[in-house]
């Protein structure tokens, strides 16, 4: 069959008209093998076997190498939380000095109102357990996100913005971040607020430093980055998973207007106590802030 039509094709083309159509059939698959080698080329290709660089990696791509994630890390590791007096130690050194940073350590005092921040998220296995709870008493909070944890669980990020919490800023790689390089420090806010604006489409303008450890550098560099620096007045050490118990009697030992709570995401036992904890604040006449509008009340009382 097949030759009986080649037969009749060279009948009615003649040997010219054949070579003609040869040639032509010869271009065709010639180009066909181009179109199919580029895309062979482009898949893979040195350039595109790099790995894809989302939104904060590309901050750090001029000094990104394994050895400094990893010290990174083993900075993390070695984070100790700086207790309330501290805090208020180092806040009052700063005032001595005229040094007036932009930073919220409590709310308005004469105003009855808790803000409930989470660090350290977001957690796929806890996370969503810890919005149902806030959804369920009706309850707005910070989060304080990592940027590579927000990078690797965007989707839970977008579902705390549509819950009406606020989205802050705890570092990209979450470091102690006096303990890096200065330059490196700004690099840490603003990749944890690349990432955070490329899921949300918006900015972020409070952060926290990891373990509430920062000096005139990282203030400054939070400042220039657009932030202002959160830290807190009540800290019940859940992320040292104390038991229920325990976190419950930390957090509602000291608790008072304007009062800022520490709290952490991704741990079970906070999951757990988290509704006694609201129930009594609810009780005793408190009501709940975001950070943004506790810090609109300050600023309102001072005018």
């Amino acid at each position: 069959m097949i030759s009986l039509g080649l037969n009749r094709l060279i009948a009615r083309q003649g040997r010219a008209g054949m070579k003609k159509l040869t040639r032509n059939i010869r271009i065709l698959f010639g180009l066909i093998a181009l179109s199919v080698g580029w895309m062979v080329y482009q898949i893979y290709s040195p350039a595109a076997l790099q790995p894809i660089r989302l939104p904060g990696e590309q901050r750090f791509q001029r000094h990104y190498t394994p050895q400094r994630v990893d010290r990174f890390w083993m900075r993390a590791q070695q984070e100790v939380y700086k207790s309330q007096g501290e805090l208020l130690a180092q806040n009052e050194r700063e005032m001595r000095k005229g040094m007036n940073y932009r930073k919220l350590i409590r709310g308005n005092p004469n105003d009855q109102a808790i803000a409930l921040t989470f660090d350290d998220g977001p957690h796929p296995q806890y996370s969503y357990q810890l919005l149902a709870i806030l959804q369920r008493y009706r309850v707005k909070a910070t989060f304080f996100v990592v940027g590579k944890m927000a990078e690797q669980y965007p989707e839970i990020i977008r579902a705390e913005q549509a819950s009406g919490h606020l989205i802050g800023n705890h570092t990209y790689h979450h470091v102690d971040l006096t303990k890096i390089p200065v330059d490196e420090v700004e690099t840490e806010w603003l990749a944890c607020n690349d990432v955070v604006q490329a899921i949300t489409g918006n900015r972020i303008h409070f952060c926290r430093p990891p373990g509430g450890d920062y000096d005139t550098q990282v203030i400054t560099a939070a400042m220039r980055s657009g932030l202002t620096t959160v830290l807190w007045t009540d800290d019940p050490g859940d992320y040292a998973s104390p038991g229920e118990v325990t976190i419950e009697q930390r957090a509602l030992r000291r608790i008072g207007n304007g009062g800022i709570v520490l709290l952490h995401d991704g741990n079970p036992q906070t999951i757990d106590v988290l509704p006694q904890i609201i129930e009594r604040f609810q009780r005793d006449g408190f009501h709940f802030l975001t950070v943004d509008a506790m810090a609109r009340s300050v600023e309102k009382m001072r005018k």
